[in-house]
């Protein structure tokens, strides 16, 4: 049987904070929500995909984080650096002078998983880090793919 999901939407500070509380309080393994914003394209569109998130960790240059990176401000963007405790983060659609920085204590989760297209896609998995890599590669042709793919869409 279908297991059926109702969706609702709320302030990003408010599902923060819930997110927070079911890691903290509730011991939750795993949070689920559906991807908002352009910044990780071309991999995860805005209102289609989701993200599967567990609890904080350390994480590694590599992953998708999901952090505050100021007053009411999130990012689920992949760490590109880590140097004395700060963590920089950058959205694969995002120019590349487009950065955010955060600390151990802002974040709200790593991302597991994604959902895309109704396909579960593993950021462990051979798929992800193929992906991950290949992009990482692209860096300085980015721009160009980005206006290419946004054609296109």
């Amino acid at each position: 049987m279908k297991e059926k999901h109702n969706l609702i939407q709320v302030e990003n500070h408010l599902l923060m904070q819930e997110i927070t509380r079911m890691f903290n309080e509730k011991g939750k393994q795993s949070v689920t929500f559906v991807v908002r914003g352009y910044s990780m394209r071309p991999f995860l569109e805005d209102r289609r995909d989701k993200v599967i998130l567990t609890p904080p960790r350390t994480p590694m240059v590599g992953d998708v984080v999901l952090a505050a990176i100021g007053e009411r401000v999130y990012a689920l963007h992949r760490v590109i650096k880590i140097e004395d405790g700060t963590y920089t983060m950058r959205g694969d659609g995002n120019p590349l002078s487009m950065k955010e920085q955060f600390r151990q204590a802002d974040i709200i989760g790593i991302a597991q998983a994604f959902i895309r297209k109704g396909k579960v896609v593993s950021t462990a998995g051979f798929k992800w880090q193929a992906y991950s890599f290949v992009w990482k590669m692209l860096t300085p042709f980015r721009r160009i793919l980005l206006a290419i793919y946004r054609r296109v869409k």
